[in-house]
This record gives structure tokens, C-alpha cells and sequence, in this order.
């Protein structure tokens, strides 16, 4: 009776053992993303691009340190992260290289879209035409449905008219004309405007 007794308690114990859930380990992006949110929201009141541009590198040492297993959305998330606010502190470099390798991790992200304008924008910056060309022709065919064509038309339309490759530019300016008023994004429109009253068109 005793041996079935303690026989009964080791069954019961094997089964709550096996019945038990393994518990998930916690995403370190958990700890770190409000402290991240509080950063950011101290740089930019105080206009501090300085302390934007070290919170970028800081992510960005987030994303590196981290591995998939632990941290696959943290990981992404902080990359992005130091991609746009690289863009919020006007650091071409940083805009390069952090978007740069979202795109490259993470292409089918819808953010990669937004990555891509922001390089677009930061090669015109840096007056590296041919660059702009090339990434803009790029994401052109492989986002043939994004809403961010009207950028990529706009600034390959600018770095065309830098090449002198006028009527090209007018094409893509043209176009992008077109898709950023349906964004209502007119500052954007009026400087296309004055760019094609500068090539006669």
C-alpha cells in the first residue's frame, strides 16, 4: 500500500513536471525600448543633435549585440530606429549606413520603403548623382507599389537634371508630380514645380 502510496506521487509529480510550460525568455528590447522613447524625447526638446545622433549609435550597437533567438523584433526595431532618427539628425553617414542594412535584413519590411527614401534623400545631400540614380532606378522596379514612387521619382528626377540628362528628369519629375499630390504633399510639388520651369517644361 505504502510503495503504491508513493508510487501514485511520483506519477503525479511527472506529470506536473511535463505539464508545465516552458516559460519564454523576455525580449531585452522590452527594458530598453521606453528608455529609448525618454532619449529621444529629451534630444529633441532640446534640440540636442548630439544626443540624437549617440541614441542612433546606441541602437544600433542594440541591434548588433543581439541575436534572432533573443530578440528578433527588437532587433529590427532598433535598427530602424537608428535608420530614421539618423534622418531626423541629418547625419548622411549614419542614414547610409543604418538604412542601408535594414534594406539589406529586412526587405520585405514595409519600413524598408521608408529606408530607402530616406538614402535617396541622403545621397542628394551628399551631390552623389550617379548613387541616387542607381538606388532610385532601384527601388523603382522593386517597389513598383509603394507610396513613397513619388520620392523616388522626385529625387531620381533631380539627380538626372544634375547629369544633364534633361529630358529624363522631366519624365521623372513629372511623375513623381503626380503621385505626391495624391499625398497632398505640395511643398514637395512646388519645388518640383520651380525645378521644371528650370528645364522648360
Amino acid at each position: 500500500m505504502r510503495k503504491l502510496a508513493v508510487l501514485s506521487l511520483l506519477v503525479a509529480f511527472v506529470i506536473a513536471s511535463c505539464g508545465k510550460k516552458k516559460e519564454a525568455k523576455k525580449d531585452p528590447w522590452d527594458d530598453y525600448a521606453p528608455k529609448v522613447q525618454e532619449m529621444f524625447d529629451k534630444a529633441v526638446s532640446n534640440n540636442d543633435t548630439a544626443a540624437l545622433k549617440a541614441l542612433t549609435d546606441s541602437l544600433y550597437a542594440f541591434y548588433k549585440t543581439h541575436s534572432d533567438s533573443v530578440s528578433k523584433e527588437g532587433r529590427k526595431r532598433a535598427l530602424y530606429f537608428a535608420c530614421n532618427w539618423s534622418f531626423a539628425a541629418f547625419d548622411w553617414d549614419r542614414v547610409l549606413k543604418y538604412c542601408g542594412e535594414f534594406v539589406a535584413h529586412y526587405p520585405g519590411s514595409i519600413k524598408a520603403e521608408d529606408a530607402y527614401r530616406f538614402m535617396g534623400f541622403a545621397l542628394l545631400q551628399q551631390k552623389r548623382w550617379d548613387d541616387v540614380i542607381k538606388l532610385m532606378q532601384s527601388f523603382i522596379k522593386d517597389y513598383p507599389e509603394s507610396s513613397n514612387l513619388g520620392y523616388a521619382y522626385k529625387y531620381l528626377g533631380l539627380a538626372l537634371s544634375h547629369k544633364g540628362r534633361y529630358a529624363e528628369a522631366k519624365k521623372a519629375l513629372k511623375k513623381a508630380k503626380t503621385m505626391l499630390e495624391v499625398l497632398g504633399a505640395y511643398d514637395e510639388i512646388k519645388e518640383i514645380d520651380e525645378m521644371l520651369k528650370k528645364l522648360g517644361g
